[in-house]
């Protein structure tokens, strides 16, 4: 069994319940025996078993695996040795060790998570504990490769491969930390897609007016004024630090508003208004990283999540799990751990569980970031095709004027604090507006007029 991409925990494909079952009740069996025998010929037959059990896996590095399993085994027999005393007390105690060892790691040949998480459902494993342990052992992979980044990052910087201490106690706080955030920010995005839509809620798009919007305790953005009309598609530029997060976090009823009154699909939003109140399931965001997104560990998994929690039926959530995938051209990658996929993949997939939703206000940060310009003009034309079947509003951020949707009639440019300009696009994106939003660098005759 080749395992899957860069962690044993996840496998090409699913395999056989069946398969899963026999694997653990032989590993279960052999460890008894191998416990209750205390023999040395007993556990002497286990280890060589389970050593040609692994040879026919062809688990990658298996010959690191049985090193540190020889390295365990005696190890275990010096303690033997140590407190026993005697030459049969050693040599026993490490084939006891060594055989459990060895068998412990032939059932992780064997043991995928997609399977694993299978058979805990089916032996009657609720549901929701289930998926704590998925989205744990998602944030933890997600979590060790950020670790694996700074360390490769830190070793560059240096030019050394051996890093010193103080360099790695740095690596591993920072990486916490990081892990920290990532925790915010998927709870966040949790409860934006798992929130209840509003049943009696009208769309009447999104309409501000003398609103500010505040990032901590810094106003970002003052005065702003802006309409969004049912199915209509508003382009949002502006250098870094102008608003654009966090206007959409307002949007998104993530923040409330610091001033002024916000009515987005027929509900107004207020400074005092609670996030419960300021929740809506037709409205979703996605942000710049996608995976802040994910909260279960295959594609699969995670596109029909926010379905499941609003009490879809499975296979319902399933179909239009494939119809969703079809459409974004990402069909092949479902049963794939979300942490193996490309960038481009990733952001696909974080917006088909958005776009499964179906919702009437889509809010997209950066949505173009960090892919090549094919990538990102298929990803404008599947949004175009996407808000064209259920008919969804959009406000579209972005600093990537190449890369917009075709159905984007409006532009937004903001600057010191405000609304810079609002019109067509064709004017807004015309290079004299541009560099007065800060998005284009004048030439010398430009800057002398």
């Amino acid at each position: 069994m080749h395992l899957h991409a860069d962690h044993a925990l996840f496998f090409e494909r699913r395999q056989p319940l069946w398969r899963v079952v026999s694997a653990l009740v032989l590993t279960a069996g052999v460890l008894v025996v191998n416990t209750s025998a205390s023999s040395l010929p007993v556990s002497s037959v286990g280890c060589g078993a389970a050593a040609s059990l692994l040879a026919v896996s062809r688990i990658r590095r298996v010959e690191i695996a049985l090193t540190w399993a020889l390295l365990l085994g005696v190890a275990a027999g010096i303690g033997g040795l140590f407190f026993q005393e005697g030459a049969h007390a050693f040599w026993a105690t490490a084939a006891r060790v060594l055989c459990g060892v060895l068998w412990v790691l032939w059932l992780g040949t064997q043991l995928d998570w997609a399977s694993l998480r299978q058979l805990l459902l089916r032996v009657g494993l609720p549901a929701g504990v289930v998926g704590t342990l998925d989205h744990a052992l998602m944030h933890g992979v997600l979590t060790q490769r950020e670790w694996v980044r700074r360390r490769d990052g830190a070793r560059l910087r240096l030019g050394a491969a051996h890093l010193p201490l103080a360099t790695w106690s740095r690596l591993l706080g920072e990486g916490a930390l990081q892990a920290f955030v990532r925790l915010e920010r998927v709870e966040e995005s949790g409860l934006l897609r798992s929130s209840v839509p509003e049943e009696d809620g009208c769309d009447e798009g999104v309409s501000i007016e003398q609103v500010d919007i505040a990032r901590g305790d810094e106003v970002v953005l003052r005065g702003v004024e802006l309409v969004c009309r049912p199915r209509e598609v508003v382009v949002l530029c502006g250098p870094s630090g102008a608003g654009k997060s966090s206007l959409l976090r307002v949007l998104a009823g993530l923040d409330a508003p610091a001033s002024g009154v916000l009515s987005r699909l027929g509900t107004a939003l207020t400074p005092e208004t609670p996030l419960s109140g300021r929740l809506d399931g037709r409205v979703v965001l996605l942000s710049q990283n996608p995976e802040d997104h994910f909260v279960a560990s295959t594609a699969a998994e995670d596109i029909t999540w926010a379905l499941r929690q609003r009490g879809v039926d499975a296979s319902e959530a399933h179909r239009r799990c494939v119809e969703i995938a079809r459409q974004l051209r990402i069909e092949h990658v479902l049963e794939r751990p979300c942490h193996a996929l490309s960038f481009g993949e990733q952001r696909r997939v974080a917006l088909a569980g958005l776009l499964v939703l179906q919702p009437k206000l889509l809010l997209l940060d950066e949505p173009t970031s960090g892919l090549d310009p094919v990538a990102a003009h298929e990803l404008c034309t599947l949004v175009d095709e996407s808000l064209q079947r259920w008919g969804g509003s959009c406000v579209w951020a972005t600093h990537d004027r190449h890369a917009l949707p075709s159905r984007a009639q409006r532009v937004v440019l903001l600057r010191d604090q405000q609304v810079l300009f609002d019109g067509p696009v064709t004017e807004g994106l015309s290079r004299p507006w541009l560099i007065r939003a800060g998005l284009a660098v004048p030439r010398d005759e430009e800057e002398a007029c």
